[in-house]
């Protein structure tokens, strides 16, 4: 009998800290965690889950607990107060506009399995089109990016078209290809604007993407009017929902670690 209770005991144990394991794994992907590996198609849960079984049947088994209790009270902490918006204030740059600038540049977020653009990245693309209506430049570079999902290759170049082409004539539009990182849109804007003599632009991207965007083509050569777009659901309003605030601070955890890595880079300073 006592052996029967022991396994008992421990298969109880390794239960509890799988579940515990998938409940952490869980909450850091709601908070964006999972996206600073840059494949978050990749699944953490079967990890976690292995993991909390090994430290479910040893004296460790309290870590488990610990890491819940923190992510958990995480997860409540942003999805009900201003934590992500207060956070995410200084990584958001809005130059006054001037006048005239040679180009505006909309910022590309990838597009979706079906070949359409992002949610995000038409509220990008609406912004710089309102400003070349307003007649801030008549030439847009609109970059757009090429994905695999499942093994097929995806890209939401058309959607972008029709979208550019109910707007603004479409020989003022210049779309930018291979593009993985906003370093090499960057690069491949610089090609193209000094190939027309331009050097001034006004980037247009999601709000906390602004200052390492911005700064990422001042350091190419630029001289740079920043926009944030007018994002639908940013979580920065003080009156967001939950959702739209554990939004925001997935950006905001992303831009933190980005921002790093581009000053280590020596890509900004």
């Amino acid at each position: 009998m006592p052996g029967v209770q022991k396994s008992s005991t421990v298969a109880r144990d390794a239960l509890t800290g799988a579940i515990l394991g998938t409940l952490c794994s869980v909450g850091a992907y709601v908070l964006g965690v999972q996206q600073l590996l840059r494949r978050p198609e990749l699944s953490l849960f079967l990890p976690t889950a292995v993991a909390g079984v090994l430290l479910g049947v040893t004296r460790l088994r309290p870590l488990v607990w610990v890491a819940g209790g923190i992510i958990a009270l995480l997860c409540v902490l942003v999805a009900y107060t201003p934590l992500a918006s207060s956070s995410g204030q200084p990584f958001i740059r809005r130059d006054p506009l001037p006048k005239r600038v040679d180009a505006i540049a909309v910022l590309s977020i990838g597009g979706t399995p079906a070949g359409l653009m992002r949610s995000e990245t038409l509220d990008r693309l609406l912004t710089g089109l309102t400003l070349a209506r307003r007649g801030l430049s008549h030439s847009l570079m609109v970059s757009r990016e090429t994905r695999k999902f499942g093994g097929k290759t995806v890209s939401d170049s058309a959607d972008l078209e029709d979208m550019t082409k109910l707007v603004v004539p479409e020989d003022t539009v210049i779309f930018v290809d291979s593009i993985v990182t906003t370093r090499s849109e960057a690069l491949r804007m610089r090609a193209i604007a000094q190939a027309r003599g331009w050097s001034t632009l006004a980037v247009v991207t999601s709000p906390m993407h602004t200052r390492r965007a911005c700064a990422t083509f001042e350091a190419v050569g630029f001289k740079v009017v920043c926009v944030p777009a007018e994002v639908r659901g940013s979580g920065l309003e003080p009156h967001s929902i939950p959702e739209d605030r554990l939004r925001a601070f997935r950006f905001w955890l992303y831009e933190r670690f980005a921002t790093d890595s581009y000053r280590r880079r020596g890509w900004i300073r």
